[in-house]
This record gives C-alpha cells, structure tokens and sequence, in this order.
C-alpha cells in the first residue's frame, strides 16, 4: 500500500490495523485510496458487532457507510433481539438500536421481517404467552418508530418525545441498570 511516497506492506498494516480504537479505523481508511479499499469493508461490518451492545459505535457505522438490503435485513433481524432496561419506572426494551436503523435504513424493511416472521393475528391469539406478547408490543413500538421518523432528525426525536410507547428513546427516561458495554447510558443522539 503506498501511503504519501512511502511504500508499506499489507501484512504490517493489518496487524496495526487490527489494535486500533474503531474511530482510528476510519480515520486510517480515509488516509489514502489503498487503505480505503482494503479496510472499509471490515470497517462497515462492525455494525453487526456493535448492534444491541455499543450504541454509539452502531450509530458510527450506519451513518458512516451504506449497506445493500440483504445487509439491511441481517442488521433487522439482529435488533429483533431487543435487550430490556431497568429503570426506576419498570422494564423497558432498549429501541436505540431499532430508530437508529429505521432512521438510516429503510423503514419499509421492517414490515417485511414481520409480514414474514410474525403473524399479528396469531400473536394476539396466544394472550398470556410472554414470548409472543414481548413480539407484539415489539411490532406496536416499530411501528411508532416508523410514524416518527421524519425528513431530518431533529423532528423524528423530537416526534418520539410525544409518543408515550417510546418512553426509553425519551430524553427523560433514567435508567438504572442496562445490558450494553456502554458505562454511561446514552440517549438518541442528533445531529
């Protein structure tokens, strides 16, 4: 790889490629046209790592990089696994994750993971099932989510906050305890 007029094998680049902070990763991919073509894949797939884990590396990836629709789904159907928050109000699901792809995905992605996953009729049916009433409050958030979003971020937040459903994308919800790498809860970012 030719960095400026200097030449650097590919196997010493990788293995300093690989001890890098995820923001020094973008940066080195932006360092030079060789560099670019050989990381930004790696680099945009860490999105799969990050989701339901670090929301602010998530948010990183999805608004740095484009992803094809195949991407798109795999990305839905790993938000699916919703991880609950404690707070001092109750249990509540973790939806950072789930606007975050509505936002920069496509939100009609989401009613063809469910037309296919879920029936909404035989969700209803099961009243008093755990698993398929956490499914159908999770199809009741999405489609909130989806209603919010709007042309810019600052109205899709700012549509959350009337929306009592989302009550954990709120700037006033206070969580207590939560199951993501993050040490200090961090609420819906904007722009």
């Amino acid at each position: 790889m030719d960095v400026g007029d200097l030449y650097i094998n590919g196997e010493i680049t990788d293995k300093f490629f690989y001890l890098l902070s995820f923001y020094d990763m973008i940066n080195l991919t932006k360092c030079c046209k060789g560099s670019f073509y050989r990381y930004k894949d790696i680099v945009r797939c860490l999105a799969f790592q990050y989701i339901n884990s670090d929301y602010v590396l998530f948010y990183e990836c999805l608004k740095r990089f484009k992803y094809t629709k195949d991407e798109q789904k795999r990305l839905m159907k790993c938000s699916m696994n919703v991880l609950q928050v404690k707070s001092t109000s109750g249990l509540f699901m973790d939806l950072r994750f789930i606007f975050e792809i509505c936002y920069y995905c496509k939100v009609y992605l989401y009613k063809d993971v469910y037309k296919n996953s879920y029936d909404s009729h035989k969700i209803k049916m099961q009243y008093g099932n755990i698993i398929y009433e956490k499914e159908y409050i999770l199809q009741l958030m999405i489609k909130e989510i989806s209603k919010c979003i709007s042309f810019n971020r600052f109205e899709s937040i700012k549509n959350i906050e009337r929306e009592m459903i989302l009550f954990s994308l709120k700037r006033n919800f206070n969580p207590i305890l939560w199951k993501t790498r993050e040490e200090k809860w961090t609420y819906l970012i904007s722009d």
